[in-house]
């Protein structure tokens, strides 16, 4: 990319670069496992919510829609890697748990190798100083997105 057109970038574009090449990393890296990204951090998810892992606990978490959730579910489901149960009394109801072959898709770490290299770049402070800078402009979206007023 151009010099000059670098610098007239905004942050948000920055954001978007940076949401873009670690997708494409994380891609790349899962290129031999039949699980996207996003998929697999929603197994991780489940695995630690156990028992309690329903779509709209794992939503919650993961910051999606249930029907996003759902349909992540069922594309989990026909690749082997997690079980639907039904939830007594509400039969309605379901959550999830990991299958054998879900369990071992665990050891692919949720972590993208390129995000982890080029945090080692950086100084603990940095690391510190840009975890609660991202956090602030999360928490600040976040606001803006779930008020009424937006």
């Amino acid at each position: 990319m151009n010099k000059s057109v670098l610098k007239k970038l905004t942050v948000e574009n920055l954001i978007s670069r940076i949401y873009h090449l670690t997708n494409l990393s994380k891609q790349k890296e899962l290129i031999n496992y039949p699980i996207s990204p996003r998929q697999l951090c929603v197994l991780h998810v489940m695995n630690t919510l156990g028992s309690k892992a329903t779509s709209s606990e794992v939503g919650k978490i993961v910051e999606r829609d249930v029907h996003v959730i759902t349909r992540i579910a069922i594309d989990l489901e026909n690749e082997g890697l997690i079980t639907r149960i039904k939830i007594e009394p509400k039969l309605n109801m379901l959550s999830y748990a990991l299958t054998e072959k879900g369990r071992n898709m665990l050891k692919v770490s949720p972590e993208t190798k390129a995000i982890t290299k080029v945090l080692l770049t950086l100084s603990k402070e940095e690391q510190v100083l840009l975890e609660s800078i991202l956090n602030r402009i999360l928490d600040s979206l976040k606001k803006d997105l779930y008020t009424e007023d937006s």
